[in-house]
């Protein structure tokens, strides 16, 4: 029996499933070669489709991933303010931003324009984000603590507001682009690539903050705040370029279908939701890993910095844009060999094995993360990343599987409401984790006017904070991956009974 909240499943089919034929080679690019795989004709999403659509991700690195990775550090020792004060003000973002997807995830999908439900959003949310980014880089300098804060926050409510309304459409395109199996985790490999390359650029901010010609900080050293002002105005019109292509490139496939279903206030449709059983073991890994990946951003620079650095800023930033570099060309060639993974031996596979490299990647530090040696410190990354980035792979493929599950529940589509519930758990659980990083910093008594001279009960607090808090989720991860049900003949018996009841999309 189904989901019981909607009622009965429907009438069983006897229609069988569509024979996969191997697929003929896609257009002569190195993306299409990379994700060929054998999906039925009807099945496959163009490659320009799919390529527009990865290369929308860029939004979500400019508006979020920075601001998640160097806000913190780069206001911290840049302007001297508080990192406890600063992860509060990320807290609110978050806050915010979690109110947001809600609200904008059942706007899309009660949505009815000529252009679609999700289109005409994501439009107009790349070109709100691109234009409101660089407010939070430019605060004025010069000010008292709670000044530089009073003018952080609205301008950050400004950004996480139109992210999203960029992003809820966005993600919710994403499921509804193809109902095959296997398609669904080609469709995200197209994300991710774009998305690893810029990951390998970021990486590289504090260190172009640092340079001289940006000038010095309050305390000599590099200017880092200064420099980011004008990085930040780049990475807006990134963001602009890149984050309009899906709403006015990709396909809607289950419009026409869904364009007739009657609307669904924001509260029954979140209701409906939170009692799908698949879905919560998805909020429960992607809840684990969330906070597993939010200590060890919170905290890396500072371990870079100043457990393994001591205190050596210019260094630091050095290691840090290398291991990005380092990362980049494992991660690349890591996508085409996770997916086969997926496709050979299930999505559950492929999730457990990210869980044994990120433990695995963890408690290396122990050995890789000394002074005497900085460089070493690269090496982890290098176990946890590449494979690790398998979950990041896969989550958005499951959930279009729950959507599924959840149509022959309810006979309705609802991937805003998914999306928006999804990511709000995940935006919630990073609001704690953001305000933990600054709190955590204050708990294990880190103060940055000592420089490279913290004490060794700090050093030490810091390094059990970035390894085994990690761990410890990690390992309950793996208990809700093998809860999960919905395998790919699962899946496929699924699918038989929706194109019975409704007719193929």
């Amino acid at each position: 029996m189904e989901n019981k909240e909607c009622g009965p499943t429907g009438s069983s089919a006897t229609t069988k499933e569509p024979v996969s034929k191997p697929a003929g080679r896609h257009p002569a690019t190195w993306m299409g070669k990379m994700f060929a795989s054998k999906v039925p004709e009807g099945d496959r999403v163009p490659v320009g489709q799919k390529i527009a659509y990865g290369l929308g991700g860029t939004t979500e690195v400019m508006s979020i991933w920075v601001t998640n990775n160097h806000f913190t550090p780069i206001l911290n020792i840049g302007l001297g303010m508080s990192p406890a004060l600063l992860g509060w003000i990320l807290v609110i973002w978050r806050l915010w931003d979690a109110v947001c997807d809600l609200f904008f995830g059942n706007l899309s999908d009660n949505a009815r324009t000529r252009w679609g439900r999700r289109r005409p959003f994501i439009v107009a949310g790349g070109i709100l984000a691109g234009l409101f980014l660089p407010l939070i880089w430019w605060v004025p300098q010069g000010l008292s603590q709670w000044q530089m804060a009073a003018w952080l926050i609205p301008s950050g409510m400004l950004l996480y507001a139109s992210y999203s309304l960029w992003a809820m459409p966005y993600y919710s395109l994403q499921l509804e682009m193809s109902p095959n199996y296997d398609e669904r985790i080609g469709i995200t490999a197209y994300r991710v690539v774009p998305q690893q390359i810029w990951a390998m650029c970021i990486g590289w901010i504090p260190a172009l903050a640092a340079l001289s010609v940006f000038g010095t900080s309050y305390n000599g050293g590099p200017n880092l705040a200064g420099g980011m002002r004008y990085i930040s105005i780049a990475m807006a019109v990134l963001a602009i370029a890149f984050g309009i292509l899906p709403g006015l490139f990709v396909k809607e496939r289950y419009y026409h279908a869904a364009s007739k279903q009657a609307k669904e206030r924001l509260l029954p449709a979140m209701k409906q939701t939170l009692s799908t059983r698949p879905f919560l073991l998805l909020a429960v890994i992607l809840l684990c890993n969330t906070i597993g990946s939010g200590i060890v951003s919170a905290l890396s620079f500072y371990m870079n910095a100043y457990v393994v650095c001591r205190g050596d800023i210019v260094l630091a930033t050095k290691i840090q844009g290398v291991t990005g570099t380092l990362l980049f060309l494992p991660s690349m060639f890591c996508v085409p060999a996770l997916t086969w993974i997926a496709t050979k031996f299930g999505k559950k596979a492929l999730l457990y094995l990210a869980l044994g490299c990120g433990i695995t990647g963890y408690l290396s530090t122990y050995i890789f993360f000394t002074p005497e040696h900085p460089w070493w410190q690269v090496i982890p990354p290098l176990i946890i990343s590449p494979i690790g980035m398998g979950t990041w792979l896969i989550l958005p493929s499951m959930l279009a599987d729950v959507v599924d599950y959840d149509e022959l529940a309810c006979g309705r589509r609802s991937e805003g409401s998914f999306t928006a519930v999804f990511t709000w758990i995940g935006k919630m659980t990073s609001t704690f984790i953001s305000g933990l990083g600054g709190i955590l910093l204050v708990w294990v008594g880190f103060n940055v006017n000592n420089g490279g001279h913290q004490p060794d009960f700090v050093l030490h607090n810091l390094r059990t904070c970035y390894v085994w808090i990690p761990i410890t989720f990690l390992s309950i991860c793996a208990i809700a991956i093998y809860s999960y049900t919905l395998t790919r003949e699962r899946v496929a018996e699924i699918r038989r009974e929706l194109e019975a009841r409704r007719g193929q999309v």
